[in-house]
């Protein structure tokens, strides 16, 4: 740890308990304790590299204890925020030796589902969803199934999606593994926070060995709606003042122009159309549009105009004057001569 002048030092202290099923049994197999030590040492080291990169740095320390009825360990974990890293971020940034400890779930949190309530939760299931709720810094997860969905904060979240946090907690569940105990009990100050029974562990246990998928933060950015400036061109106009969605042609030339359904609800695009006398085909619209990604396969993104920047009417054939008809040239008759008439024939003749 460092001892630099201005240096935070900050220390927290837990306590774990594995139970055996002989409750006057105080030994646990050193194969069994070792990587469960080495476990909670990765644990939260991986969690505040996790959370707080190279901003703080923690040492876990450990003394045994054996209490009447179970193997008690008390852990004191030490943490050194840098003054470097308190100026820069303003030390709120920085998730102290206690919050570190509050988001695994082995000390007491403020209300809040933590790590292993989340992976004692989720099992080996998939993710449907992930919602954003009213609640702020929270997000909302949703799975197939019963009892589906759950509220955690989004520190739990990038815990979970850490690989090595989730190798370090399986290590620390050796000793039930090795059927060296039966319960693990966490205490903060003595008094029990959380206990995991066999088949809790091993429900932490499926979610750690569950396949890796697209994390929550990937999901969020790629469900994220992308706002851009577009020129649009009305495509099939529309003479209804209450329709939502207009046709416009969309892209920068005519042969790249793809032909798309817009959201015009929260925009006067339809009142001011219908004031001009409606609306025409190539009608030119500089808007900011807001794109939403499609929501499953296959379908198609959504578009919303958010704001119209610009307006520019389609260019409109004129009433034009009608030629006037030429008038036709008068002919002269020409004088045909008397002798050139043909006199009747005489009777007789």
């Amino acid at each position: 740890m460092s001892d630099g002048a201005g240096d935070d030092h900050r220390r927290e202290a837990f306590q774990v308990a594995y139970y055996s099923d002989d409750p006057d049994d105080h030994s646990l197999d050193v194969e069994a304790l070792a990587p469960a030590l080495l476990g909670f040492g990765r644990l939260v080291r991986e969690a505040n590299a996790s959370l707080n990169g190279d901003s703080a740095k923690i040492k876990l320390v450990v003394s045994s204890d054996f209490e009447h009825k179970c193997f008690h360990i008390n852990f004191e974990l030490f943490q050194n925020i840098f003054e470097k890293a308190k100026t820069l971020l303003q030390d709120d940034r920085v998730k102290t030796a206690k919050e570190l400890l509050q988001f695994i779930g082995v000390i007491r949190s403020a209300g809040f589902a933590t790590l292993l309530d989340y992976l004692k939760w989720k099992k080996d299931r998939p993710v449907a969803k992930v919602e954003k709720p009213e609640t702020p810094g929270l997000l909302t997860i949703q799975i197939i199934g019963n009892d589906n969905t759950i509220n955690i904060s989004p520190e739990v979240l990038k815990l979970a999606e850490n690989r090595r946090v989730l190798e370090a907690i399986k290590e620390t569940l050796t000793p039930v593994d090795m059927n060296e105990a039966k319960r693990i009990e966490f205490k903060d100050a003595d008094q029990p926070v959380v206990s995991l029974e066999k088949e809790e562990i091993r429900d932490i246990e499926l979610a750690c060995d569950a396949p890796d998928t697209e994390t929550v933060e990937q999901q969020l950015e790629h469900a994220a709606p992308e706002t851009v400036v577009a020129t649009l061109y009305v495509y099939s106009p529309v003479y209804d003042e209450k329709a939502k969605r207009w046709r416009f042609a969309y892209g920068r030339s005519k042969k790249k122009q793809q032909h798309i359904y817009v959201d015009i609800s929260e925009t006067s695009i339809a009142t001011d159309a219908l004031k001009r006398g409606g609306a025409f085909t190539n009608d030119r619209y500089r808007v900011r549009m807001e794109v939403t990604p499609p929501d499953k396969p296959g379908a198609e993104p959504h578009h919303k105009i958010v704001q119209v920047i610009d307006f520019t009417p389609a260019p409109q054939q004129g009433q034009l004057a009608l030629p006037r008809p030429r008038p036709k040239k008068k002919t002269a008759k020409k004088a045909v001569k008397k002798s050139a008439r043909k006199r009747p024939a005489k009777k007789g003749a």
